[in-house]
């Protein structure tokens, strides 16, 4: 096992608030880390988040709102750190590409890649979106408009330099069939493997008079570094490049991203570490993409836009952070308040919630002495064994929303054995009652254990109560 894990979000583009995507990011990715502390150690895991705050669509939003372009991003990046302090994402790292600690990590990385011959100057014309902060192929486009934001691209023609992405082609392509889970889940594989096969040199840098808000290409101060090449570093930025680059977190980096990002994570990021000698990305995980309750991108033209902030206002913080880590995997799949409100209303209070107060009413009521776990039952502990082992084997695997239904069938069996078992008959044999309920606090204690991963606030709580046979409502159902 790896002696250090290092675990990176993509840095959301500040031109708007945070939206459901990034909720079901900064969620995913901290589950996973509070479980890599648990397996690694504190001090041996690290978590970067942040927020990518150059390029065009920045700067003309800014114009737009009467603000420089650094206040733009100010206020925006403001509001990122509100979301994940609501979210209770445990980060050690928030990265802001506008401090100036980040444009020596820029610079230095250009001058690596320069140094090894992979960066030179072209005239270049193309499709340029700005929604995208990428050029488009005539292929890319549907009726002549980018797919994703429904707009013409813009013809561009100029001098730039470029980065030599296609020297990388054949290495990358080995390194991905040497890593047969490099790309999880392994499905996306061959859709990498098509962007790599066909990846050719990219721009990565804009005339400065076209683009004022950026980061100035070192030894020419007409030219600013292009956002993607910029936005990127940031990765290695966060653990000490260029001075102090920390080898066993760059050893062990592993990268979430939403699906429109991965040729950017698993392909040109690639080629980039590459070009300097650096290690590549250990596993690259995709998670899918939340759709409109009609099952549609979600989209301001539609009108199918879904707050998270009002979604946490409506129902807690902890009740989103449930529903995205059980619902929403790998697939796209649209987000429904019925679905949160009956999953956390059956999974929660009804299932967990409700029988962590039938087991602390029964242990008090007949003045039982509980969290004995010596005295329980070694079939019964088989039994919970089963659900750990499955919920660690799929927590390995990055599997988050399987995981967190294993911790859901074990609250599920801890109903179904009360029943069973009826530790509330008068005529129980007190000893027998003793044995059911420290069994069932055993299991409650473990499911607790394993929702500090997920809903850690609620999950401390019952353990409290467990310790101290308090009564207790943990979860107030959802109307």
């Amino acid at each position: 096992m790896d002696k250090k894990f290092y675990l990176t979000t993509t840095l959301p583009y500040v031109n708007a608030d945070p939206h459901m995507g990034h909720a079901l990011e900064f969620i995913e990715a901290d589950i996973i880390v509070r479980y890599m502390r648990e397996k690694l150690g504190i001090d041996n895991v690290f978590f970067n988040v942040g927020t990518d705050e150059h390029g065009l669509k920045i700067y003309n939003k800014a114009q737009e709102n009467n603000k420089t372009p650094q206040e733009f991003v100010d206020f925006y990046a403001e509001r990122f750190k509100e979301f994940c302090k609501i979210l209770n994402i445990s980060y050690n790292n928030f990265y802001r590409t506008s401090d100036e600690k980040h444009k020596k990590v820029v610079q230095s990385f250009w001058n690596k890649s320069l140094e090894n011959g992979d960066i030179y100057k072209k005239k270049y014309e193309g499709l340029y979106c700005v929604g995208c902060e990428a050029f488009k192929s005539e292929k890319d486009l549907i009726d002549g408009k980018c797919p994703e934001h429904n707009i013409e691209p813009i013809k561009y023609s100029e001098e730039n330099y470029f980065f030599r992405l296609s020297k990388y082609r054949k290495q990358l392509l080995q390194y991905i069939e040497e890593h047969n889970s490099f790309i999880i889940p392994s499905i996306k594989i061959d859709e990498l493997k098509n962007f790599v096969e066909n990846m050719e040199d990219i721009s990565i840098s804009r005339i400065k008079d076209n683009l004022p808000w950026g980061i100035n290409v070192p030894e020419d101060d007409e030219q600013v570094v292009y956002v993607w090449f910029d936005a990127l570093s940031n990765y290695v930025g966060a653990i000490g490049f260029p001075d102090n680059l920390d080898l066993d977190y760059a050893n062990n980096m592993y990268q979430i991203c939403g699906p429109d990002n991965l040729r950017f994570q698993g392909g040109i990021w690639q080629g980039m570490l590459m070009s300097i000698g650096l290690p590549n990305s250990k596993k690259i995980i995709v998670h899918g993409t939340i759709l409109g309750p009609d099952g549609l991108k979600m989209s301001k033209a539609i009108g199918n836009i879904v707050s998270p902030f009002e979604q946490i206002e409506k129902f807690g913080y902890e009740a989103l952070r449930f529903y995205l880590a059980y619902s929403f995997g790998f697939n796209n799949s649209a987000y429904k308040e019925d679905d949160l409100k009956n999953l956390y209303n059956s999974i929660l209070a009804d299932s967990f919630g409700n029988l962590l107060a039938r087991v602390i009413h029964l242990a008090n009521s007949k003045d039982i002495e509980i969290n004995n776990f010596e005295k329980v039952d070694k079939d019964f502990k088989d039994k919970v064994d089963f659900y750990i082992d499955n919920f660690n084997k799929n927590m390995d695997q990055f599997y988050i929303n399987y995981a967190v239904s294993f911790i859901g069938e074990l609250s599920n069996y801890g109903n179904q054995y009360i029943q069973e078992n009826k530790p509330w008959e008068k005529d129980k044999n007190i000893e027998d009652v003793e044995i059911v309920l420290n069994n069932l606090s055993y299991l409650l204690y473990i499911v607790a254990d394993l929702y500090k991963y997920i809903i850690p606030e609620s999950a401390e709580k019952a353990k409290q109560a467990l310790k101290n046979k308090e009564k207790i409502i943990l979860f107030n159902k959802l109307s």
